[in-house]
């Protein structure tokens, strides 16, 4: 069984994504969140091993990091791994993140069958 370092919350984040060394800009939403990344639901996934900046919208501010793809599932979406997050940044996404409903397998089903 997997274990995460850090909780996951349910969370729909509008996040903007730009692979290193290109100059198109991807934009999506998270289905879920943590500290140590998102996932991010899109019908065009990067591959996995893809190095990215982003910027998500979090209360009305901007969280901005780089990242690294870790899972990839066309037509579906893509797995994130936070490479480099910035300390004020860390701090409003932690702060965001402790106020919403942790992810549970329960929700992951109940959202899937909506």
């Amino acid at each position: 069984m997997e274990r995460r370092e850090y909780s996951s919350f349910f969370v729909g984040l509008e996040i903007e994504i730009k692979e290193v060394g290109n100059s198109f800009h991807l934009r999506g939403a998270t289905t879920d969140v943590s500290l140590g990344g998102c996932y991010v639901g899109t019908i065009y996934p990067l591959a996995v091993g893809s190095q990215i900046h982003f910027t998500m919208r979090v209360a009305d501010e901007n969280v901005k990091g780089l990242g690294s793809v870790q899972t990839c599932h066309p037509g579906v979406g893509m797995g994130i791994q936070f490479t480099d997050l910035p300390r004020e940044d860390r701090l409003r996404l932690d702060e965001y993140l402790r106020a919403s409903e942790p992810a549970s397998p329960e929700s992951a089903v109940q959202s899937y069958l909506r």
